[in-house]
Protein backbone atom coordinates (compact mmCIF):
# COMPACT_ATOMS: atom_id res chain seq x y z
CA UNK A 1 0.00 0.00 0.00
CA UNK A 2 1.18 3.30 -1.17
CA UNK A 3 1.90 6.37 2.21
CA UNK A 4 0.52 9.50 1.69
CA UNK A 5 3.36 11.23 0.31
CA UNK A 6 4.01 8.48 -2.46
CA UNK A 7 0.30 8.86 -3.76
CA UNK A 8 0.78 12.45 -3.45
CA UNK A 9 3.97 12.19 -5.71
CA UNK A 10 1.88 10.00 -7.98
CA UNK A 11 -0.63 12.44 -8.74
CA UNK A 12 2.16 15.40 -9.00
CA UNK A 13 3.46 13.10 -11.75
CA UNK A 14 0.55 12.67 -13.33
CA UNK A 15 -0.33 16.77 -13.13
CA UNK A 16 2.87 17.47 -14.65
CA UNK A 17 2.72 14.72 -17.51
CA UNK A 18 -0.87 15.93 -18.17
CA UNK A 19 0.79 19.51 -18.58
CA UNK A 20 3.66 18.70 -20.74
CA UNK A 21 1.38 16.39 -22.74
CA UNK A 22 -1.43 19.34 -23.01
CA UNK A 23 1.50 21.74 -24.58
CA UNK A 24 3.40 19.22 -26.65
CA UNK A 25 6.49 19.77 -24.64
CA UNK A 26 6.83 15.48 -24.71
CA UNK A 27 10.05 15.58 -26.60
CA UNK A 28 11.87 18.46 -25.02
CA UNK A 29 11.05 17.72 -21.22
CA UNK A 30 12.11 13.86 -22.10
CA UNK A 31 15.49 14.88 -23.48
CA UNK A 32 16.32 17.48 -20.62
CA UNK A 33 15.20 14.71 -18.25
CA UNK A 34 17.31 12.02 -19.62
CA UNK A 35 20.15 14.29 -20.92
CA UNK A 36 20.42 16.31 -17.40
CA UNK A 37 19.64 12.73 -15.30
CA UNK A 38 23.07 13.39 -13.51
CA UNK A 39 21.93 16.63 -12.79
CA UNK A 40 18.68 15.95 -11.46
CA UNK A 41 19.10 16.33 -7.40
CA UNK A 42 21.56 19.61 -8.28
CA UNK A 43 18.33 21.07 -9.72
CA UNK A 44 16.21 19.96 -7.02
CA UNK A 45 18.58 21.57 -4.73
CA UNK A 46 18.31 24.35 -6.90
CA UNK A 47 14.43 24.84 -6.87
CA UNK A 48 14.56 24.88 -2.86
CA UNK A 49 17.61 27.37 -2.83
CA UNK A 50 15.22 29.43 -5.86
CA UNK A 51 12.06 28.91 -3.70
CA UNK A 52 11.38 32.27 -2.34
CA UNK A 53 11.63 33.94 -6.30
CA UNK A 54 10.15 31.03 -8.08
CA UNK A 55 6.99 31.39 -5.43
CA UNK A 56 6.36 34.95 -6.89
CA UNK A 57 4.95 32.98 -9.90
CA UNK A 58 4.31 29.32 -8.94
CA UNK A 59 2.73 28.01 -5.85
CA UNK A 60 5.61 27.40 -3.05
CA UNK A 61 3.82 23.91 -2.83
CA UNK A 62 4.56 23.15 -6.46
CA UNK A 63 8.01 24.12 -5.72
CA UNK A 64 8.46 21.83 -2.83
CA UNK A 65 7.07 19.01 -5.35
CA UNK A 66 9.11 19.92 -7.98
CA UNK A 67 12.33 20.20 -5.56
CA UNK A 68 11.09 16.48 -4.10
CA UNK A 69 10.15 14.44 -7.87
CA UNK A 70 13.93 15.94 -8.83
CA UNK A 71 15.97 14.30 -6.00
CA UNK A 72 14.29 11.55 -6.02
CA UNK A 73 15.61 9.02 -9.36
CA UNK A 74 12.77 6.71 -9.29
CA UNK A 75 10.18 9.72 -9.68
CA UNK A 76 12.29 10.88 -12.52
CA UNK A 77 11.69 7.66 -14.05
CA UNK A 78 8.05 7.79 -13.27
CA UNK A 79 7.54 10.73 -15.13
CA UNK A 80 9.38 9.71 -18.03
CA UNK A 81 7.85 6.50 -18.29
CA UNK A 82 4.13 8.34 -18.11
CA UNK A 83 5.53 10.55 -20.28
CA UNK A 84 6.33 7.63 -22.88
CA UNK A 85 3.18 6.22 -22.32
CA UNK A 86 1.60 9.57 -23.36
CA UNK A 87 3.52 9.35 -26.51
CA UNK A 88 2.14 6.18 -27.84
Amino acid sequence: MMDKNALEQAAFIDRIATLIHQHGWQFPAQLALESGRPLTVVGGQLMWVMQPFLSLFITTETVRQTAQLLEDSAAVDALLARLQMDDM
